[in-house]
């Protein structure tokens, strides 16, 4: 099977980083979340409906929606606070070896041009990936087919100026907004997806851990910040942020 794939990257202050994967993770899994599967035979079934909310950033100026599932919520943000921590910990080494290692100088970023001088800089990357489970035979390991792959690669800098981190809360949103809009409009294209299980094959294909929704099986890489960052495969005309939380809203089912 072949996975499809999209690539962002996003320059962010460290402070935001959270709030970012936070807002690219819970707006892919909107659309890679169902109700709970309620079986009558093992091929019939009705599907429960999912409750959303919606979420401010702290230090972005830009609100996201996601699932309103608080086991869904902890399960996500035990990686992504473990991914922002080892990139927190990355920052306080480089400033402490002053550009030893994966630590660089850097004049302004292209992204970010009213930073018109030298800052450093360090590179993080994490993925999120959704599988299927396909046994083999009897003596041989469970498989996991990926069937899709998220890659986010961040540069993440450190400021200190109160005029530029506002600066960024703004930037960083239109940037964001961007990639909601680009992800939304990618998700709904006509692809391939799993099809839905029997009973008996329910958790080869979704996660049926949650009381209160079922994503369809995914894991998340790139704890370890990754140095060397793609060029985005995806591009889009920047929306407001209205537009691209109305889009999220018009296309929560498939």
């Amino acid at each position: 099977m072949n996975a499809r794939s999209q690539t962002f990257n996003l320059t962010v202050e460290s402070r935001q980083l959270k709030d970012a994967v936070s807002c690219l993770f819970h707006t892919i899994l909107l659309h890679r979340s169902v109700g709970k599967f309620q079986y009558s035979t093992e091929g019939n079934y009705k599907v429960g409906s999912i409750g959303i909310e919606e979420v401010n950033c702290e230090f972005i100026d830009l609100t996201y929606v996601r699932v309103n599932s608080p086991e869904l919520k902890r399960a996500v943000q035990a990686e992504i606070d473990a991914f922002c921590n080892d990139a927190e910990e990355r920052l306080r080494t480089a400033e402490k070896t002053d550009g030893c290692g994966t630590l660089r100088h850097a004049e302004s970023s292209s992204s970010l041009p009213f930073l018109a001088f030298p800052l450093q800089v360090i590179e993080a990357r994490i993925t999120l990936e959704f599988y299927q489970k396909r046994k083999r035979q009897w003596f041989q390991p469970e498989e996991q087919l990926i069937w899709e792959i998220w890659q986010f690669n961040f540069e993440v800098v450190k400021l200190t100026d109160n005029d530029h981190f506002e600066r960024m809360r703004e930037t960083v949103a239109d940037s964001l907004s961007n990639k909601v809009l680009t992800i939304c409009c990618a998700i709904n294209k006509p692809q391939y997806l799993p099809k839905m299980p029997v009973r008996t094959e329910l958790p080869n294909i979704f996660d049926n851990s949650f009381s209160d929704c079922q994503p369809y099986l995914f894991r998340v890489s790139g704890h370890s910040p990754a140095v060397g960052l793609k060029q985005s495969q995806s591009t889009a005309i920047l929306p407001s942020l209205s537009s691209a939380k109305e889009l999220i809203k018009n296309t929560l089912f498939f």
